[in-house]
């Protein structure tokens, strides 16, 4: 086989992958607006392990299925912030939380992954911000750590910085 061919191959996949990608993300906000009604919380680590033990015979896959899942997750935060609008507080988030244009966060992750992220889980949400990190310090002694954001000024960053800190407050210990 041709290196064309295999490459007309790849990209064929990587359109499936998509369409399934994008149903998968349909389901993840169905899930957001039944919780949104119930009540519920969007982190749920006791499914997430059911679904990654399913194929823990292929850890690259299961690699995968995280940031899916994390991707995913991010979208059930961000349509229930939008659900819930409040202006005083968005109005309390800047005036509490972001000091000089910068967000610091305190997270304490949970090694075992039952209630909470792992670091490993946390720097991958970390890392996938569109906010820049300025610092991240970590604690050994009380298995914490901080991280601090930069957040500018405009309405798209502003909105960034106060899903980032929901979602990773909400999923650390």
């Amino acid at each position: 086989m041709r290196l064309d061919d295999i490459r007309k191959n790849i990209n064929e996949i990587d359109d499936k992958m998509k369409t399934l990608f994008d149903a998968r993300m349909e389901c993840a906000a169905e899930v957001a607006k039944v919780k949104i009604e119930t009540g519920d919380s969007i982190y749920k680590p006791v499914r997430e392990k059911e679904m990654y033990e399913r194929f823990m015979d292929n850890p690259d896959y299961v690699a995968f299925l995280k940031k899916v899942v994390q991707i995913s997750r991010r979208n059930q935060y961000e349509l229930f912030l939008d659900n819930n609008k409040n202006d005083d507080l968005s109005d309390k988030f800047k005036s509490e939380d972001l000091k000089d244009g910068k967000l610091n966060l305190m997270l304490k992750p949970d090694e075992k992954s039952e209630r909470g992220l792992c670091i490993k889980d946390i720097l991958s949400v970390i890392s996938s911000s569109k906010l820049n990190v300025e610092c991240i310090e970590v604690n050994k002694e009380n298995i914490n750590f901080s991280v601090t954001f930069n957040v500018p000024e405009d309405e798209i960053s502003q909105k960034e910085a106060y899903l980032i800190k929901y979602m990773l407050e909400s999923e650390t210990l």
